[in-house]
């Protein structure tokens, strides 16, 4: 009987060597983001950007994933690339603090010091600050309202109305304004920013290879996607040149 115990308990074990199973990754987000700022802090850079990375390529996003993925990335030595996700973050809330300090710190060490630079205008800078939320929140909340004041005035008494009808007015500017800005963010998808992540790239005046470059960019300079053919993109700079680059040296926020 005990050497039947013992044979039954020799098969039950797994022999040294031999395929153990490992118990799958974290599937929680949060579990997941945290494992990679322990890399992070232990120093595996790579590691803390493969994770956070992965988790953005699944649909995962928020300032801090952002922040923290563009903080490995220049560790890294891919300061186009950190640009590019502390950009996302500031999507999400352009007022953090955190995000526009390393920003402009890794924009400080730019090559590219474009001559003619123009300060962009107040719609987009409006844009730029503007989350997509907040935009959409606006133009509901004033549309419903303007509505909602409408119906109110028109059972209302005589008194009543004199209020609001300049209240239904007021809503009636601010739905207006919300719509300016959803169709601002319209258009910006569809001339989307993005960031030169090559060391160097050559600008082109056409999309063909064979053209003699214009001049060339560096990494870290922001541009306005206009369109793309195949492998190539026209791009426009912040100062309005215009000029065709490859795909692949950019990435688009």
């Amino acid at each position: 009987m005990t050497a039947l115990l013992l044979l039954w308990l020799a098969a039950a074990t797994p022999a040294a060597g031999a395929n153990v199973a490992v118990p799958p990754p974290a599937a929680d987000p949060g579990v997941r983001a945290e494992q990679a700022g322990a890399l992070y802090l232990a120093g595996d850079y790579d590691g803390a950007a493969r994770g956070w990375r992965a988790l953005v390529d699944e649909g995962w996003e928020s300032v801090g994933l952002h922040l923290d993925l563009g903080n490995a990335l220049l560790r890294l030595g891919f300061r186009g690339r950190a640009i590019a996700s502390y950009q996302r973050a500031l999507a999400l809330d352009p007022g953090d603090a955190d995000v526009q300090a390393n920003l402009e710190q890794a924009r400080a060490q730019n090559v590219d010091r474009l001559v003619g630079e123009a300060q962009p205008p107040l719609q987009d800078r409006l844009l730029a600050r503007t989350p997509d939320r907040a935009a959409l929140a606006l133009f509901g909340l004033a549309w419903s309202t303007f509505w909602l004041l409408l119906w109110l005035r028109s059972r209302s008494s005589p008194s009543a109305r004199r209020w609001l009808g300049p209240a239904a007015l007021l809503a009636a500017l601010l739905a207006v304004a919300g719509g300016a800005l959803l169709a601002g963010k319209a258009a910006d998808r569809r001339t989307p920013s993005a960031v030169v992540i090559a060391p160097l790239t050559a600008v082109r005046e056409g999309p063909s290879r064979t053209l003699k470059p214009a001049f060339e960019l560096h990494e870290g300079t922001a541009v306005r996607v206009l369109e793309a053919q195949g492998d190539v993109a026209r791009v426009r700079l912040l100062n309005g040149l215009e000029g065709w680059v490859a795909s692949a040296d950019l990435e688009v926020i």
